[in-house]
């Protein structure tokens, strides 16, 4: 299996790395309180993307070009969460991994955007901008409320997700 250091010399340079690093910080936190393996998921949080810059024009093959690439650096289930994590690839999530992926993927570009826009991390304040941009993408906040198929509520989740943002 890779290194944490290996995952980050990978993707160094995408155009999503503050992206990537975020999501694997959230993944890690999400994987102590759900009992889960910390260095599998941060790994899957900081490689799901990998592909990105290489298949915008396809994102049919998003997640599929990275699991290739990653193939025997990173067991099957973590190849398969990040075939899995964005539904335009047709790969189903099936795992717990699978759907915290899914559900950390787009709590990081939720925080990104109010990071940008607001300033303001709080429950009540993310909240209010996800109800904001799910009216022109709905499947955004499908993808948080993954977050209840982990048993965790939403708003459970999102303090999860902030308090481990303060704790870095």
């Amino acid at each position: 299996m890779l290194s944490k250091g290996e995952a980050i010399d990978l993707i160094r340079g995408s155009s999503k790395f503050s992206h990537l690093v975020l999501a694997a910080g959230l993944m890690k936190t999400l994987a102590a309180r759900l009992g889960e393996d910390e260095t599998e998921w941060e790994l899957v949080g900081l490689l799901h993307d990998l592909d990105i810059d290489e298949v915008r024009s396809d994102m049919a093959q998003h997640g599929t070009v990275a699991a290739e690439r990653l193939e025997g650096k990173l067991p099957q289930h973590c190849l398969y969460a990040i075939k899995s994590h964005d539904h335009r690839s047709g790969f189903k999530p099936i795992s717990k991994l699978d759907k915290a992926l899914i559900a950390v993927d787009s709590m990081a570009v939720l925080v990104e955007r109010c990071r940008e826009k607001l300033g303001a991390l709080k429950v009540d304040t993310v909240k209010a901008e996800l109800e904001q941009v799910a009216k022109k993408r709905p499947w955004h906040k499908a993808n948080i409320l993954k977050a209840g198929e982990l048993g965790l509520g939403v708003d459970e989740f999102m303090k999860l997700c902030l308090n481990s943002l303060s704790e870095r």
